[in-house]
Parts: C-alpha cells; sequence; structure tokens
C-alpha cells in the first residue's frame, strides 16, 4: 500500500508547489484547523522569505493570527497530508476492487499522458524550490536562534528585486558547496531529462514548420549546429533501411538491377513494380528532402551527387535532381516583400523600372529565385533573380564549422599520395571565396557578361565580336550559332538583384520535353559537341570557365523554323579564371586520359602546380597508371 501511495503524495506536493507552497484549499482545510470551531473556514495567507518559511493563518471572525515556525509547519503538513493520502488510497483501492471485471471502464493512454505532461512543469518548479529554499530551511531549523518574524511578500516585493535575487544566488551556493554524489547523480539526470525534453519538443515543432515550408529551419541550424547534427543524425539513422533493405530483398529473390542490365526481371516494367525499386526511390525522396532541410550548402551537396551516377542507384539520382532547380520558393506576398527588400531603391524604385512581374516564381534554388517581369515603357521581357534572406549571416556560420573539419581533415593527412599537393584548408579556402562570391550578384553579372563577351554572344543571342584568340593567335569567331547565354541588364543589378534577358529554354536533361519539341538523336548529338567544344574553349582559350555546369544551369534553346537547337548557359555565380600554365596543363591531361599516358598526367600535373616540389613522381605515376588499367579513368 505504500508504494501506491507515492505517486499520489508526489503529485500532489509537486502541484501545491505551483499553487503557492500550499495543498489545494480543501486538503489545507482538513490539514489545519486552530479555531476554536471545528466547521469554521479558515483563509490562509502564506508568506516566505530566504531565511525562514513561515505561515500566518487568519480567523476572519476572530481576528486572532497565529505564526508557524517552519518545523512546526512541517510536522502538522506531513501528518495531514499523509492521513490524507491514506484516504485517498483506501477509497483507490475499493474502486478498483469494485471495477475489477474483464469489461470495466479504463483510463484511456491519452489521459493518462496528458496528466504526466501537466506534472512536468510541476516538478522543475518543485526543483528549482528545493534548491533555493532548502538551504535556508535547514539552517532554520537547526538554528538555536529563533527565526525572526517578517513582513508579507507584498512588502517584499515593494523592496525591489535585487535583495531576493542575491538571497537565491547564495542559497543557490550555499546547496552546490554541500552537494554529495547522490545529488550531483540527480541534478545531472533531471538536467538530462530536461534537455532531451526540450529538444524532441524542439524537432518536433520544427517537423511541423518543415512540413510546410521545407526552408523555414536554415537560419536556426545555423544559430544552433547542434540542432543541425541532431536533424542530421535523424536523417542517417532514417536511411539505413533503404539502403540495406533492397539489396536483401534482391538477394532473396535472385532478381537484380546492375545499370540497364535487370538481371532476374523480365523487364523495367517488373523492376519499377518491385518492392526494392519502390524502397530505393523512397530512400531517394528522403534523402533528398534531408538535404532541402539542412540548408544551402546541402543542396549544393546534393546539386553535386546528382551529377555522379556512378555513386547512386539512379532512383536516388532522380530524386536529387530537384535539388537542382526546384527548390521551394517564395510566392505572392513573400516574394513581394522578398523583392522589395532587395531592388534598388526598394518598392518605389522596382515600380518606376518594372512592370508585370509573376510573383511565381520559375525556378528556384539554394541561393535564390527566379520571376518574369517586363521593362516599364519596353516590350522586353526580363528574368528577376532575387536572393534569399540571411544567406550571408547562414553562409558565415556554416563555413566556420566546416574549415575545423577540413583542419581535422588535413591533420590525418587524409589524400596524401606522393605528394601531391592536397591541402583541405586550402581547398576549402578557395571554395570559401568562390561560395561568397556567388551569394553577391554583381560578381554574376560581371562574369555572365565576360562569358558572353568571350563567345561573342549579344542581346537577343545575336552575334558580336569576340575578345578571345586561339591557341595559333587568331581571333576566334563568335559561337552564338550554336550557345546562348542571357544578356545581363548591370546597371539594374545589386547584390541581392539580378536583371537579365528571359531565355525559355528545356533542361538538358528532360528527355520527355525534348522529345516533344522534336529533338532527334542528330540533334542531341550536336548538342553535346557544342557542349564539349564550349569547354575546351573556355580551357584552352578563355581561361576562364563555368564551375557549376550541373543540368540545372543548363538549358536546351529549340526554334520553330528549322534551325538547330542552341545550348544555353545560365547561373555564372561560380566561375574561375586560369593562368597559362593551368590551361595548358588542362589540355594535356585531356590529352593524357585520351590516350592512357600516365607519364604525360604527371607531366601535365606538374605544369599545372599541383605537385610539390618534393613530390615522388614515380608513386604518382604508378597510381595514374593504375587508374588507366582499372578502367577508372577512360
Amino acid at each position: 500500500m505504500a508504494s501506491k501511495m507515492i505517486l499520489p503524495t508526489v503529485l500532489l506536493c509537486c502541484h501545491s508547489a505551483v499553487r503557492g507552497l500550499a495543498p489545494p484549499l480543501p486538503v489545507w482545510r482538513r490539514a489545519v484547523k486552530l479555531s476554536s470551531t471545528p466547521t469554521q473556514d479558515q483563509p490562509i495567507s502564506l508568506s516566505s522569505r530566504m531565511n525562514h518559511l513561515s505561515v500566518t493563518t487568519s480567523n476572519v471572525d476572530c481576528n486572532t493570527n497565529v505564526h508557524l515556525s517552519s518545523r512546526e509547519l512541517r510536522q502538522r503538513l506531513t501528518s495531514k497530508l499523509l492521513n490524507a493520502m491514506y484516504r485517498k488510497s483506501n477509497s483507490n483501492n475499493e474502486t478498483n476492487m469494485k471495477s475489477s471485471s474483464l469489461f470495466a471502464k479504463r483510463t484511456s493512454p491519452r489521459k493518462k499522458s496528458l496528466a504526466l505532461f501537466q506534472t512536468i512543469p510541476s516538478l522543475m518548479f518543485l526543483l528549482l524550490r528545493r534548491i533555493s529554499f532548502a538551504p535556508n530551511i535547514a539552517q532554520a531549523k537547526s538554528s538555536s536562534i529563533p527565526v525572526q518574524r517578517h513582513a508579507p511578500v507584498s512588502a517584499i516585493c515593494k523592496q525591489g528585486t535585487s535583495p531576493l535575487l542575491v538571497s537565491i544566488l547564495q542559497s543557490t551556493i550555499t546547496y552546490l558547496r554541500n552537494l554529495s554524489k547522490r545529488k550531483v547523480k540527480r541534478i545531472l539526470l533531471i538536467g538530462l531529462s530536461i534537455w532531451g525534453l526540450i529538444n524532441v519538443f524542439e524537432s518536433y515543432a520544427a517537423h511541423r514548420r518543415q512540413r510546410v515550408d521545407a526552408t523555414s529551419e536554415w537560419g536556426r541550424y545555423a544559430d544552433f549546429p547542434s540542432a543541425r547534427g541532431m536533424a542530421l543524425m535523424a536523417l542517417m539513422m532514417k536511411l539505413i533501411p533503404y539502403v540495406i533493405l533492397p539489396g536483401v530483398i534482391e538477394s532473396i529473390t535472385g532478381k537484380t538491377k546492375d545499370g540497364d542490365d535487370y538481371n532476374g526481371y523480365t523487364n523495367k516494367q517488373e523492376y519499377e513494380l518491385s518492392k526494392a525499386h519502390k524502397m530505393r526511390r523512397r530512400g531517394g525522396e528522403v534523402f533528398a528532402d534531408g538535404l532541402l532541410r539542412l540548408g544551402p550548402l546541402y543542396i549544393k551537396i546534393g546539386q553535386i551527387l546528382s551529377c555522379r551516377e556512378n555513386l547512386f542507384a539512379e532512383e536516388w539520382i532522380a530524386a536529387m535532381e530537384k535539388l537542382q532547380d526546384r527548390v521551394p520558393a517564395k510566392s505572392g506576398k513573400e516574394a513581394w516583400e522578398l523583392l522589395h527588400d532587395a531592388c534598388p531603391g526598394g518598392k518605389s524604385g522596382f515600380h518606376r523600372t518594372f512592370t508585370d512581374f509573376d510573383d511565381v516564381p520559375l525556378a528556384a534554388a539554394s541561393l535564390g529565385q527566379v520571376h518574369k517581369a517586363r521593362l516599364r515603357g519596353s516590350v522586353e521581357r526580363v528574368a528577376i533573380k532575387i536572393q534569399r534572406s540571411r544567406l550571408r549571416d547562414i553562409y558565415d556560420k556554416d563555413l566556420a564549422l566546416m574549415l575545423k573539419i577540413a583542419r581535422i581533415a588535413d591533420s590525418s593527412k587524409a589524400g596524401q599520395i606522393g605528394g601531391v599537393d592536397q591541402s583541405w584548408v586550402d581547398i576549402f579556402s578557395n571554395a570559401e571565396t568562390i561560395l561568397y562570391r556567388e551569394i553577391d550578384y554583381r560578381d554574376e553579372a560581371d562574369n555572365a557578361i565576360r562569358f558572353a563577351n568571350d563567345f561573342g554572344i549579344g542581346l537577343g543571342g545575336d552575334a558580336t565580336d569576340c575578345n578571345t584568340r586561339g591557341v595559333d593567335g587568331k581571333k576566334l569567331p563568335s559561337a552564338a550559332e550554336w550557345l546562348r547565354t542571357p544578356y545581363i541588364y548591370k546597371e539594374l543589378s545589386s547584390e541581392k538583384f539580378l536583371v537579365m534577358e528571359y531565355v525559355p529554354s528545356i533542361k538538358v536533361s528532360d528527355d520527355a520535353k525534348l522529345k516533344d519539341a522534336g529533338v532527334t538523336g542528330e540533334d542531341r548529338e550536336y548538342l553535346a559537341e557544342a557542349l564539349s567544344h564550349s569547354y575546351l574553349r573556355q580551357f584552352c582559350c578563355n581561361k576562364f570557365f563555368s564551375t557549376d555546369p550541373h543540368p540545372g544551369n543548363l538549358g536546351v534553346e529549340v526554334f520553330e523554323d528549322g534551325r538547330a537547337p542552341r545550348m544555353v548557359f545560365y547561373d555564372f555565380g561560380q566561375a574561375c579564371s586560369l593562368s597559362d600554365d593551368q590551361s595548358g596543363g588542362i589540355l594535356e591531361v585531356i590529352e593524357s586520359i585520351i590516350d592512357s599516358d600516365a607519364r604525360k598526367s604527371v607531366a601535365a600535373f606538374s605544369r599545372m602546380g599541383v605537385l610539390k616540389s618534393y613530390a615522388d613522381l614515380a608513386k604518382v605515376e604508378a597510381k595514374c597508371q593504375q587508374n588507366y588499367d582499372t578502367g577508372r579513368l577512360k
């Protein structure tokens, strides 16, 4: 019976702690009756100070005051509360005996859990009260000096909060000095429990917000990296069954898929109906959605991984492709607010220059979103790229964390082979510079203008004079016949606001739309040659190239007059210049890969400056030859 009384007693005491260090009013009236008339109610006022605990009971009719010391108060409350609990326990036992039938009504689990959560604040308050008051109560009990009478609580509050805070601090320090191992363990367990509950509630609230807007937690993750760490850990745990179970299912059924080979499956349709395919597809969706929720840098990682078909299953690649240009964007009122905040001159400046703004974005990526509009007083349609909010602040905090990871990688000598210059801190520093330049649209405007001038492309895709010369020193012709890039209105652009020519196209990886638009196999070969030709020209002649050529930044412009389609380049936020040795070394590396010549590859590495002066060239050459022999480079 005693064990059954523990929980009701604790709950009642915790409940009374919240209600002013006194049990509920009916119990109090049963517990303390100091008047000569047993049936008369006695209103009670409670006042407490740090160095004593006193209760004043006053009878309204008799106007008598009785002061109880802390020892007397404790003894009376304990005895009366125990009696009350015994009576409650006995009544509960009788009720349970009466309702022992198999079909008796039981308390629902929802009500039990609700009652438990309602007691958590009371338990926390009781702990704080214990820390603040217990040392002084113990000191008052053990002291032989009579406890002084103090003013009511209202009078104490009028003196200000400073003395009260000082007393609480002194009491806390006294309590901490007299800690035992048992108390320390109890405090640590309570602290860990509270921390765990807070994180669980925060994760649940974040999940609800992300169901509405997947980008809602980017700022919070930057402010609290531990929250992102927990989200990343949860994502990895969630992915485990989607990584392991498809292989287990295929091993049991004896049906596997290796590239385009469907071993055991009659055709592709049968594989798409299989459980393994459905789990892989769901796993890719979970992974892509998790990267999207973690922030812009993780979206960049997803964009890179979406181009590595040799690392992931096609279901995962298809899921990560949405990170290229289908990141959730702001629309409607939120889009207008973002626009007015980014536009030079604000709301009035925008409406003086533009009209017919479409608040539904054409596309959205990790850093910004693109909307259609029209120049006021003109028929020219433009595309306006607007940057997301708080990007620089997010980059500051995320990149500081990644720098620490790079230093750890350098200390472990990861990737060092025969003197190859593989400093992760240096690589990170270069990447950091590129990433910061990417969120400054003025740099992107300069890069886009230089790219267009190097290929001789003007407004409307018309040919203009080309600025670059070939290896033979002759001026190169315009590439406007097979290449296109939007014209940039630099005078209308700013750090977070980029205005460019509107150039519609079909995403280079969208086979269905390309087929519907009449793009044939021959056209695809022509476009592939145009893309490779453009990069050879960027590396070897222009010495300036776009470093972010994922399918979201490449399009195909289709004409209705029978002309061959053109390759379209978008987004020059990431671009890089090359020195003469770097440019020449890249050309030599390409030639050595075509010839599978390891020695020539090492010579090209030396010219590019990626080898240390003390590099073991024989070891580097052996590694290159191994890659050629195994087919990893071909």
